[in-house]
């Protein structure tokens, strides 16, 4: 069971192009597996929950779902003795995690399609399945705009957001990543999703701060669709980092004497944001200071 479970998390970590959403999904399926199957001392399923916990935080340090996934695991644990209790306790933690997910983006689309005017152009970048479905939302309730999608280098996820909104007969552009600051003057608005909301600010695809940057000079709204599991406790932190990726990703054959480097994520200070949509309405930097703060830990977070 371990070696199956820790093939997956090794999947999980290799993926470079799947949203935070969708992958987090990967290992709620994992989880779920590895309590169903479990026989033994309680202690020993507690310590192995703690294994894998550690394991899904590590393998994409950067997506806050996965902290707040095991984080809500542990705590359902953490007060019981009986494996069985144990066992029913994190099995109703998962289905609410995952009707959670699933609910929020529902929600947040319907925040979202108000803020976008009729007869629009919106500018997205990377890949965000939250995005995707508020905008697909607004194609089918009838209401008439654009997208121009950035590549969204070195992985391009901006095709894959193309290809999908050009499949709902959305009219969309694809424009390279450093054409963005140049054409805000035909953007209405900026819509991207999350991989992570902490104190620092919105963590997101890399080129998501020059974006803002750029919007706030130009005076168009920026916006995050954000669903609340992608806020990071204080008591978090610890374990949250930026990764460096494969240069080669970048450069395959990279002369001598030169440096490639990848950076797949950047940091947008939370004033350069508009405004934070999640499932329980538009935040303010404030409430989300207090959300950040007040945020639960299991005394058994990985450390």
């Amino acid at each position: 069971m371990k070696n199956y479970i820790d093939i997956i998390l090794q999947e999980i970590r290799e993926d470079r192009t799947t949203g935070a959403v969708e992958l987090v999904k990967k290992g709620v399926d994992t989880i779920a597996l590895f309590i169903s199957d479990f026989g033994g001392d309680p202690s020993l399923f507690l310590n192995e929950l703690i294994r894998i916990s550690r394991m899904l935080i590590d393998s994409q340090p950067t997506m806050a779902p996965f902290f707040n996934l095991a984080n809500v695991l542990l705590l359902s644990a953490e007060d019981h003795q009986d494996l069985e209790e144990m066992k029913q306790s994190t099995k109703k933690a998962i289905k609410a995690f995952v009707f959670h997910l699933q609910s929020a983006a529902e929600r947040i689309s319907k925040i979202a399609r108000r803020l976008v005017p009729e007869e629009s152009r919106v500018l997205t970048h990377s890949y965000s399945s939250t995005v995707l479905r508020a905008l697909i939302d607004m194609k089918e309730e009838g209401k008439r705009f654009e997208v121009i999608c950035t590549e969204s280098r070195p992985m391009y996820e901006g095709y894959q957001l193309a290809k999908k909104l050009g499949e709902f007969h959305i009219k969309v552009r694809l424009q390279i990543d450093s054409a963005a600051a140049e054409t805000l003057h035909e953007v209405d608005l900026i819509l991207v999703g999350a991989d992570c909301l902490n104190p620092l600010g919105l963590v997101n695809k890399v080129g998501t701060y020059g974006l803002a940057l750029s919007a706030k000079e130009k005076g168009v709204p920026f916006y995050t669709l954000c669903g609340t599991d992608k806020l990071l406790g204080a008591g978090m932190a610890n374990k949250f980092r930026l990764l460096k990726r494969d240069p080669k990703e970048v450069w395959p054959n990279v002369p001598e004497g030169v440096e490639a480097v990848n950076y797949y994520f950047d940091t947008t200070p939370l004033e350069y944001l508009r405004a934070i949509v999640t499932e329980e309405g538009i935040m303010s930097r404030m409430e989300i200071l207090r959300r950040f703060k007040n945020m639960r830990v299991s005394k058994f977070f990985p450390v």
